[in-house]
């Protein structure tokens, strides 16, 4: 599964991006906090982070997103589940206030979570120190626990059925038009990129269906 997370000073608009994704977030969790509103919770956040003074980026954010490959789609209690199991295991315990929300914008359904990384006690429990990393293998523990693939082992199949395609495109193309035109038909986009000093400098190759054309961020899919 696709990961991602960091440790950050928020302000009350992450609190509410959570909870809005344009009309389709669901809250699926939330620890310590009371107040029903993004700016309540958040106050309440910063209240407790200001116990200890040490800490500047107080809060944890990130999400996890289900992709097609990992085999079959997922109920939301088993993406919280999986969600709260991989942020136990970065430190995040009992005391730790947190919120988290399924969104469903988007191609993949994804969690999104805000942990406040100091506990009611004033203690900091989620070390800064390589988080996304850590975040990253927690996560892929607990997919092999129930059998999942990981985001590793998806991205291994994907070259490899790249790499497939690619070398059959070689074999029956003798230009690059064709070449390009062949991969469009296997469902892959060939991209070059290039720059004013360099020309073209190198091949990108994108797998057409993991194209998320419901963002306006553009993320850097597929292999060079």
């Amino acid at each position: 599964m696709n990961n991602s997370a960091t440790t950050r000073t928020i302000t009350k608009i992450a609190v509410e991006y959570n909870g809005n994704d344009k009309g389709t977030a669901e809250m699926v969790a939330s620890n310590y906090l009371l107040s029903e509103t993004a700016e309540g919770q958040f106050h309440e956040m910063k209240t407790v982070a200001e116990r200890n003074s040490k800490v500047k980026k107080w809060a944890l954010t990130g999400y996890i997103s289900q992709p097609d490959e990992i085999g079959r789609k997922l109920k939301d209690e088993e993406f919280l589940e999986i969600a709260t199991k991989a942020l136990d295991k970065v430190g995040v315990t009992a005391n730790n206030q947190f919120r988290l929300d399924i969104h469903n914008s988007t191609k993949h359904k994804h969690i999104h979570f805000i942990v406040n990384r100091i506990d009611i006690s004033g203690k900091c429990t989620v070390k800064s120190h390589d988080i996304g990393k850590r975040f990253g293998e927690a996560v892929r523990e607990v997919c092999k626990e129930r059998g999942l693939l990981t985001d590793i082992e998806i991205g291994v199949q994907k070259k490899a059925e790249m790499l497939k395609s690619l070398t059959e495109a070689i074999r029956s193309e003798n230009n690059f038009d064709g070449l390009i035109s062949e991969m469009k038909k296997k469902g892959f986009e060939v991209q070059l990129p290039s720059n004013v000093k360099d020309g073209i400098s190198g091949m990108r190759i994108l797998l057409e269906k993991d194209k998320n054309h419901q963002t306006e961020r553009i993320y850097k899919a597929g292999y060079k």
